[in-house]
């Protein structure tokens, strides 16, 4: 069902920001009202980066 749906953020800034929070290498990630995530966020925030830029 979500892969249809598109609620990310697409501003000329996006990946900049996702890149500065990347350099922080958080070990966790909570987003609002979802499940917070261990691991290696810096990985997975450039992954995201990647998927916007699509």
């Amino acid at each position: 069902m979500r892969a249809g749906m598109d609620y990310y953020a697409h501003a000329r800034d996006t990946r900049m920001l996702l890149e500065r929070l990347a350099r922080t290498q958080p070990t966790t990630l909570a987003c609002m009202h979802g499940s917070s995530w261990r691991g290696d966020g810096e990985k997975l925030l450039l992954a995201l980066a990647d998927t916007l830029e699509r």
